[in-house]
């Protein structure tokens, strides 16, 4: 019988390990809030009339993260003038709105959401920050809307 060292598979067991580990702890969504430009870079980037949607986007989330909910809306909103379709934008936007709690500014946001993704606006009366809402009979008309138009 021949024998073989082990300690070669050993090595790439080990190593499969710690990239496995690497990738899984880099691909975190909490792992690195801060990773990329700065919020102050952000707003020199936004500056420039040609940003794009994608550097708006960021921009919302830096601005999220630092609790500017205001500020938040009002630069998911400038990527929905750009971008009119992002799920992402869309979603975090109706986020941001309910958790500000102007229950008005996002009854109105939600019902524009419905005409263009019913999925998504089903899906967001589904999220912890709206369910405070989903007591007055405005928001309960929007999400059995939701329902029904997400079944065509």
């Amino acid at each position: 019988m021949i024998q073989c060292s082990r300690k070669p598979a050993a090595a790439i067991l080990l190593a499969t390990l710690v990239a496995g580990g690497a990738f899984v702890y880099g691909t975190r969504a909490d792992s690195h809030p801060t990773d990329g430009p700065t919020l102050a870079q952000l707003e020199v980037a936004i500056a420039d009339a040609d940003a794009s949607a994608a550097t708006w986007l960021l921009y919302a989330q830096r601005l999220q993260q630092a609790g500017r909910l205001a500020h938040a809306t009002a630069a998911y909103q400038r990527v929905l003038e750009l971008d009119p379709f992002s799920r992402t934008a869309n979603l975090q936007c109706a986020v941001v709105m309910a958790q500000a709690g102007d229950a008005g500014r996002f009854h109105a946001f939600m019902g524009k959401l419905l005409l263009l993704d019913p999925r998504l606006t089903q899906d967001i009366f589904g999220r912890p920050e709206t369910q405070r809402y989903l007591t007055e009979d405005r928001f309960q008309a929007l999400l059995a809307q939701a329902r029904v138009q997400s079944m065509d």
